[in-house]
């Protein structure tokens, strides 16, 4: 993998947000007032972000999970905007400890791995906010952890998409609940399943999950996802992405902060 290519092509690329989040994967000062004030201008009342982060538009729960993972990114956990956006967590949260989508967003049209309603779409993203809240300090309640836990199949998967069966592996590592036999029967699946589909934003997700859940750097999968970087970086240092050019710069970030987290460690 050639960083300095990658580096080269968020920082010439880049808005200013994706330029703090790569100073600040570099060990860099930004302006975080500026930054957090961007979050701020389109955080809606309830303190949930925007559908496709468009000001005005419905709270829509996972795009509030990736302001969260964002904020929490740059240390900005104590901020106003990731204060608010806990705390429409917190009320969005039903009885049985899940997370539905926002049924608002529908009329927008949004894609099939974000439908309000679909059940796959409530345990990953029940998944992804359990995991952002306990990355921000936050207690995961029992109703939630016994629903995700009775999502997992016998053979280590979690029913639906792929994305809860690697986020189970920050959730549940060793930074996180430490419970080994959820961790363990997670990480054996995705060890054995085929990776040449996966766009690079899901190769990205799925090694900063393994980092947090102290998943072992000698570990096949975590060779198997390097060896995806290695292989399809292209000449300009971004990758290709299943969102178009448009996150080619999001997803390099991604893969950025998910390698130098291991070579800085």
């Amino acid at each position: 993998m050639d960083v300095e290519k990658a580096i080269e092509f968020v920082r010439m690329r880049g808005n200013e947000l994706d330029r703090a989040r790569l100073s600040h994967a570099l060990g860099e000062d930004f302006n975080t007032d500026e930054i957090i004030d961007g979050f701020s201008r389109i955080q809606n009342p309830d303190g949930g972000f925007p559908y496709g982060d468009r000001k005005g538009f419905p709270s829509c729960l996972s795009n509030t999970a990736m302001a969260l993972h964002v904020l929490l990114e740059l240390n900005l956990v104590d901020s106003e905007p990731a204060g608010r956006a806990i705390d429409f967590f917190q009320g969005m949260r039903k009885d049985n400890g899940t997370w539905e989508e926002n049924p608002k967003i529908m009329p927008l049209d949004p894609p099939f791995w974000d439908m309000p309603g679909d059940d796959d779409t409530t345990i990953w993203i029940t998944a992804d906010i359990a995991d952002v809240m306990q990355r921000a300090g936050r207690n995961v309640t029992n109703e939630t952890l016994a629903f995700l836990k009775s999502q997992q199949e016998a053979d280590g998967r979690f029913k639906g998409y792929y994305h809860t069966t690697w986020i189970a592996l920050s959730l549940f590592g060793k930074n996180g609940l430490a419970d080994d036999k959820v961790f363990s029967r997670a990480l054996a699946y995705l060890e054995s399943v085929d990776l040449n589909d996966w766009d690079i934003s899901c190769v990205a997700w799925c090694l900063d999950c393994m980092n947090r859940g102290g998943v072992g750097k000698d570990a096949p999968l975590r060779t198997r996802l390097m060896y995806l970087i290695l292989d399809t970086q292209e000449q300009d240092g971004s990758w290709p992405s299943d969102g178009g050019e448009q996150l080619k710069i999001r997803d390099s970030i991604a893969v950025l902060n998910a390698v130098l987290d291991i070579i800085l460690k």
